[in-house]
């Protein structure tokens, strides 16, 4: 990628009060390991205190971090959402309708917004990561290897007049988008259709599934920033780390106990990217019962 030094490329998060310390640790290791010029919009969910940003300010470069509260967005944002209720619901009763949008309209002139969740800790340097070459006409996500972490069940790829057509296997932890490529009644529809919202979290992660499936979407090599479940592996060629909730604690504690203290040492990282693929019923349904097996039974 060839980025002019004038070029800024703008970083958007959402945070809050609560794991600060991590958020930041994380954020930190963005700042330290992009060898770009990166400012950070950092969205809040509401629940971060004015000393809080005080805390943020400190432990980061100031004059490359801006807060804004999700609250203060609110009004602005459901006026560009305007003739689209389902969307502006979301967007009103969700923080996954928070994280969707609000990176989407904090600069809208800019044609490609970049999104990371405040919970990928990068690992050594890389380049390249934030290409508005390859965002171009689509979108760039995670890879999850493991499960499809979708809202609806398998049969109703089957059933109903219009059916959800999504792309294997993303996590939207990460998310660049080229705005062009957003399919907005495809986000209409899928936003009202609620016998495909089975599980609130997936909702969102769901429609851009969608939405990949109607644009060039990719995704990153996912041995480059792994999704880090309990049985995945970290390589060499590994510079960052999506830290999953509910395995974060265990895997934090791998991290630290196996800490490089070599990192001026480590070679710059580019990160390379696959195209993602149309999903269908019956690989759909088999990585249904992959999650089932290994969350209701804890096999791995």
């Amino acid at each position: 990628m060839v980025v002019q030094e004038d070029e800024k490329i703008i970083v958007q998060s959402l945070i809050g009060g609560n794991q600060l310390p991590f958020y930041l640790r994380c954020l930190k290791s963005l700042i330290a390991f992009c060898q770009e010029r990166i400012d950070l919009q950092l969205h809040t969910d509401g629940s971060l205190s004015q000393e809080d940003q005080e805390v943020i300010h400190s432990e980061l470069d100031e004059t490359m971090v801006t807060i804004t509260d999700s609250s203060e967005n609110t009004s602005r944002v459901l006026d560009y959402l305007q003739g689209r209720p389902n969307c502006q619901k979301i967007r009103k009763d969700s923080i996954w309708g928070i994280e969707f949008f609000d990176p989407i309209y904090a600069f809208p002139h800019e044609p490609i917004s970049f999104y990371l969740d405040a919970d990928i800790l990068f690992l050594r340097p890389f380049s390249g990561l934030f290409d508005r070459i390859e965002v171009k006409g689509g979108a760039i996500f995670l890879k999850d290897t493991q499960w499809d972490a979708y809202s609806f069940r398998p049969w109703h790829m089957l059933t109903g007049k219009k059916k959800p057509q999504v792309v294997e296997g993303i996590t939207t932890g990460l998310v660049f988008w080229d705005k062009s490529a957003i399919d907005w009644d495809y986000l209409e529809w899928f936003l009202g259709e609620h016998r495909l919202h089975q599980i609130s979290e997936w909702i969102m992660p769901s429609a851009q599934a969608g939405l990949a499936n109607r644009c060039e979407a990719k995704t990153i090599c996912p041995k480059q920033i792994p999704n880090l479940y309990p049985n995945t592996q970290i390589h060499d060629n590994t510079f960052g780390v999506h830290l999953l909730g509910s395995y974060r604690k265990e895997w934090m504690e791998k991290l630290e106990a196996s800490e490089n203290n070599q990192i001026e040492n480590l070679a710059t990282m580019a990160p390379s990217f696959e195209r993602c693929i149309s999903q269908n019923i019956f690989g759909y349904s088999l990585r249904q019962m992959r999650r089932w097996k290994n969350t209701r039974l804890d096999l791995w």
